[in-house]
């Protein structure tokens, strides 16, 4: 037999033992795997825990839904684990949403009281509540807005009493300004002293009258401007008694 062609044999008679094993070899193996594949996969209807964690790749808790004391409270943390929103239900039925920066701090509340009562509180970066929308519950809405300090310089509400209401404050949180519009169509712009007296009204009625009162540090009204709908005008001065000491006409 030439050298090739014994070569050739051999390969071939190789090829057939290396063929058979992978025979065998799989016969072995594959009614296993077909086995494991076939297995159905038990998954539970309901998963009963005091306490859930979700953890990371890294090995850090990302999520974690506990239980405790009545309250039921959902967390969520960043790559660091360092917890960046809250979610929690109250006993009483009061629920709020938390989102807090990188430093820990609340920048962002959403909260509903056990009535009902929505509330937004959005803080600076020292956590401070700088803005804060609510909403009462005859359903009138309130924004108050404040300073770094933490006292409220402006609020504006719709109040079914009132009507629409502004409010400024100064750097001690005292109003010394307003401005409404009440339900009878009627408005107002009135100034305050640094004392919370009112020192002077600028208004209008609903059926055309208008005017400007000025008060005493005692709130009793010392002069008055009016403007009658059909445009006459009168004013009267006033003593500490309330007495009218001249007026026109």
């Amino acid at each position: 037999m030439k050298p090739w062609a014994r070569a050739a044999v051999q390969g071939a008679a190789c090829g057939l033992v290396i063929g058979f094993v992978l025979l065998i070899g799989g016969r072995l193996w594959r009614p296993e795997v077909a086995a494991a594949q076939a297995k159905p996969t038990t998954v539970p209807d309901v998963v009963k825990a005091r306490r859930f964690e979700v953890v990371g790749a890294a090995g850090k808790v990302r999520a974690t839904m506990t239980e405790a004391d009545g309250s039921a409270g959902l967390s969520l943390f960043d790559a660091a684990g360092k917890g960046r929103a809250v979610l929690i239900v109250n006993p009483g039925g009061s629920a709020g949403l938390r989102l807090l920066d990188a430093a820990g701090l609340s920048r962002a509340s959403l909260g509903m009281g056990p009535d009902g009562s929505p509330g937004l509180a959005l803080s600076d970066a020292a956590g401070k509540p700088r803005a804060t929308v609510e909403t009462g519950r005859d359903g009138s809405p309130i924004l108050t807005l404040s300073d770094a300090a933490g006292k409220t310089r402006a609020s504006l509400a719709v109040l079914a009493d009132i009507g629409s209401f502004l409010a400024l404050h100064d750097p001690a949180g005292k109003v010394r300004a307003t401005v409404k519009v009440h339900p009878d169509g009627s408005s107002s712009l009135s100034y305050y002293d640094a004392a919370g007296k009112l020192r002077a009204t600028l208004g209008g009625t609903s059926e055309g009258h208008s005017g400007l009162v000025l008060h005493d540090a005692a709130e009793k009204v010392r002069a008055s401007l009016l403007v009658l709908p059909d445009g006459e005008p009168g004013m009267a001065l006033f003593d500490a008694a309330g007495k009218a000491v001249w007026q026109s006409p």
